[in-house]
């Protein structure tokens, strides 16, 4: 089969516009959902209270459903229900008005702060539990305590897997385009359905996502040594 280079290279540069897209909607839901996490995997490692079962059933829940079940719960079904429940309240709210890149960055934060509380929680676990007894001994609060403390311990063992979270997040970004968002994977199907190049199109897709998780991946091993030269000091 011969491929359409020509087809290959448009496309490419009309999927770059879908790139500053894919970006601010990862940065966005780094943003939220890393400190959120951290604040989960605290919660349940303390585990009293109603809020750690809460948030057990809630990180269950998302680890446990595909996440096109989670974008179909959430951006097809959820809106009808409320919109049915605002006419019937006579509340003139026009939920479907919402644009489909708030409802990608509501879903998948709301995936990842489950995904990074699972990282964090094994990597804060890792410390030893004096330090934060230490921590208090001297007058520090639990909240100085982690943030001084515990959690500068526990990235060294937390960055790579949080570099694994972050890459599978830019492939979970290529469903946005399931809400209606113009990101990398919208464009190129868009341009391949238009000129029936599928297999092109998938292509650049792939070229484009492997680009983007390798930068991200030497990124991450870079901040690595940075942390090992530290502790090293």
């Amino acid at each position: 089969m011969k491929l359409d280079h020509n087809f290959i290279k448009n496309t490419f540069i009309a999927v770059l516009a879908g790139v500053p897209v894919t970006f601010k909607l990862i940065l966005v839901v780094l943003l939220f959902s890393i400190p959120l996490g951290v604040v989960v995997a605290i919660v349940r490692m303390n585990k009293s209270g109603v809020l750690s079962k809460i948030f057990s059933v809630y990180v269950s829940f998302i680890r446990g459903t595909p996440a096109m079940v989670q974008i179909y719960l959430l951006y097809n079904a959820l809106p009808v229900v409320i919109m049915r429940f605002f006419q019937e309240k006579g509340i003139g709210i026009d939920v479907y008005g919402i644009k489909g890149m708030t409802y990608a960055y509501f879903i998948l934060t709301a995936t990842y702060i489950a995904v990074m509380s699972e990282s964090f929680r094994g990597g804060l676990s890792a410390v030893d539990k004096g330090q934060l007894e230490a921590a208090k001994s001297i007058g520090l609060t639990p909240f100085q305590g982690y943030y001084r403390i515990v959690i500068p311990q526990a990235m060294a063992n937390i960055l790579p897997v949080l570099a694994n979270n972050v890459t599978g997040l830019v492939k979970m970004s290529s469903l946005v385009f399931a809400m209606s968002v113009f990101d990398i994977t919208a464009i190129a199907k868009t341009e391949g359905a238009r000129h029936t190049t599928y297999v092109e199109a998938y292509l650049v897709i792939a070229v484009m996502y492997i680009t983007l998780n390798l930068t991200i991946e030497l990124i991450f091993k870079l901040l690595e040594k940075r942390i090992k030269e530290y502790h090293a000091l």
